[in-house]
């Protein structure tokens, strides 16, 4: 009897030796299949960097692209908000670079019941409905009175730049520039001593202006300002038909410019930015003293 238990132990211990050798060979198999398998798999694409454009030819680029378009003719849904007051408007925009604009609503039915005007630093607005004409000078004050989003910190050559796609540049020989990657974008920075004044992100390749932000002489953000949909009107493909602003950081005022028809004109009629005082309306000086 105690031989056959010895003999029952050993023959045990065989089959488990047996069983055990053949799942170490399976596990071998299965390790050389799977390294074998990763021997054949692609290399993971490396990341594409970024170019790093020279940022003094950037911005000479830019500063240059400014200049242009001289004029535009357009017609362009417009939202304002405040803190208390929203202002949806359909307008027809005239615009010859640098110092002249025409803004009338465009409403669903009826002649348009808001004409502004300015010339050579000269505002003249138009209130049909009301038969009121207002003359006084182009100052942010006075402007805000029918365009709310104009203030110190957004003021009329800020609008001039923002309705032509851009944004008023630092033209000082002693600006300081800084440019590097940004996510998908490349960022380009301009310093006043130590100072930021300007970031904008650009995107590579075509340099299409995305977004922009400015800031005052004590670091306070003046607006941020986006640029988008590029190429969705057909006759302006490399100009953004939605623009969008936002003043300050507490309680910002924003602007929203949607561009529904846009061209390019040579040049504006002068004739065009004279508002004429409809017969038997008296003209309202603006901040008379």
């Amino acid at each position: 009897m105690q031989s056959q238990k010895v003999f029952s132990f050993r023959s045990d211990n065989r089959r488990h030796g047996r069983a055990g050798s053949f799942l170490f060979s399976l596990f071998k198999l299965l390790i050389m299949a799977l390294f074998a398998g990763c021997a054949f798999m692609p290399p993971a694409a490396p990341v594409p960097q970024l170019p790093s454009p020279d940022v003094q030819i950037l911005w000479q680029k830019l500063i240059a692209a400014e200049k242009a378009p001289k004029a535009i003719k357009a017609v362009a849904r417009i939202d304002i908000v405040t803190q208390s007051e929203r202002y949806p408007l359909k307008t027809a925009i005239l615009l010859q670079y640098p110092d002249s604009l025409r803004v009338e609503s465009l409403p669903l039915f009826g002649p348009p019941d808001f004409y502004l005007v300015i010339e050579n630093e000269r505002l003249k607005v138009l209130l049909p409905q009301e038969g009121k004409y207002y003359v006084g000078s182009s100052s942010p004050k006075e402007l805000a009175a029918f365009l709310p989003f104009i203030s110190s910190r957004f003021q009329l050559a800020d609008m001039f730049s923002l309705l032509r796609g851009t944004v008023p540049l630092i033209k000082d020989e002693d600006v300081i520039l800084r440019g590097f990657p940004d996510k998908e974008f490349y960022r380009l920075e301009a310093y006043k001593g130590k100072q930021k004044r300007q970031a904008l992100w650009l995107k590579p390749g075509s340099d299409q202006l995305v977004r922009a932000t400015l800031w005052d002489r004590d670091g306070s953000i003046l607006y941020t300002a986006q640029f988008e949909a590029y190429g969705y009107l057909k006759e302006a493909v490399d100009f953004p038909a939605k623009i969008s602003v936002a003043t300050g950081q507490s309680d910002p005022v924003i602007f929203n410019l949607n561009y529904t028809d846009l061209q390019f004109p040579q040049e504006i009629a002068e004739d065009l930015f004279s508002l004429k005082i409809p017969p038997g309306v008296e003209p309202l000086i603006l901040n008379k003293e």
